[in-house]
């Protein structure tokens, strides 16, 4: 019998252990798609978020261009009244330096938005902007006297016209209310410019027939919009406070323009409008940098 037995033993060991080998090779097969699987899924899942992710890098937030559509206009203002400053021998260090980094600002400006442009129409805004911009910028090579501010004023208004519409086209195509908030930020950016630059034109005799009325309006404008930033549902606690900061310099502006009054050829005075206003506009960028990051 013991015979008999081994044998038939030995067999059925064998076998189960043929068998248990074979189910392993399969398991170690199954472990190996599966895992082939599971990583072939997670490149698919990582390729498409990349894919996402530049395509997102490739469009820039609208919110960015607006806001140097909205700088050409107050840049355009700013090296007017820059190359004032310097007829008038108001800080001329600072003017020149100024009106230097307010005209390369502009070209570098203009190029960015004339490629990004979303219309046809606001190509050619920007196209039309670029001839009259080669004309303006030629303004650093003439004689620093009135009649160079005098024909300086006249290009200066055609330029600001485009630059302004342009800033509402790009407005009008991306229209959102963090955006609506931007442009009203902007808005008072330039108005700080353009309330220096025409006490500037006062003093300096130029575009007397208007320039009252001019000035009656510029401040009205300011005012209107500064009082839709103040009232603005989406402002955060530190716009809150930049747009405090901001009434303060006005406060200081208003002081400084009456005793401006009482003296229109004051050159102290035409420095303290100056400075103010640069310091509303410094305050003022922020504020728009800060409705950028609101989520549109």
């Amino acid at each position: 019998m013991k015979k008999i037995i081994a044998p038939i033993f030995s067999t059925t060991i064998i076998k189960l252990s043929l068998s248990l080998s074979s189910s392993l090779l399969l398991l170690v097969l199954l472990y190996g798609v599966a895992s082939s699987m599971g990583a072939q899924a997670q490149a698919n899942r990582a390729a498409t978020k990349n894919s996402t992710s530049a395509r997102a890098a490739q469009k820039p937030d609208t919110s960015v261009l607006l806001n140097l559509a909205l700088r050409q206009p107050m840049l355009a203002e700013r090296a007017t009244k820059s190359f004032l400053m310097l007829t008038r021998n108001v800080l001329t260090f600072r003017s020149r330096s100024q009106l230097d980094e307010s005209l390369t600002e502009f070209a570098v400006n203009l190029a960015k938005l004339s490629a990004g442009a979303p219309t046809n129409e606001i190509r050619e805004n920007y196209a039309l902007l670029e001839q009259l911009f080669d004309e303006f910028k030629d303004i650093k090579s003439k004689p620093v006297n009135n009649e160079s501010a005098a024909l300086l004023a006249e290009q200066n208004e055609e330029l600001v016209w485009i630059a302004q519409k342009g800033a509402n086209l790009w407005l009008a195509a991306t229209k959102t209310d963090r955006n609506e908030l931007i442009a009203t930020a902007g808005e008072v950016r330039i108005l700080t410019q353009r309330l220096a630059k025409l006490y500037l034109f006062r003093t300096s005799g130029i575009r007397n027939k208007v320039v009252s009325n001019d000035l009656k309006k510029a401040e009205a404008d300011y005012r209107v919009a500064m009082q839709r930033l103040l009232n603005a549902s989406q402002n955060t606690e530190q716009i809150k406070q930049e747009l405090a900061l901001a009434e303060t310099q006005w406060l200081f502006l208003r002081g400084a323009i009456e005793r401006l009054n009482a003296d229109q050829t004051s050159i102290l005075q035409l420095e303290h409008v100056s400075k103010t206003c640069d310091n509303i506009l410094s305050v003022m960028e922020k504020v728009a940098g800060l409705y950028g990051q609101i989520k549109a």
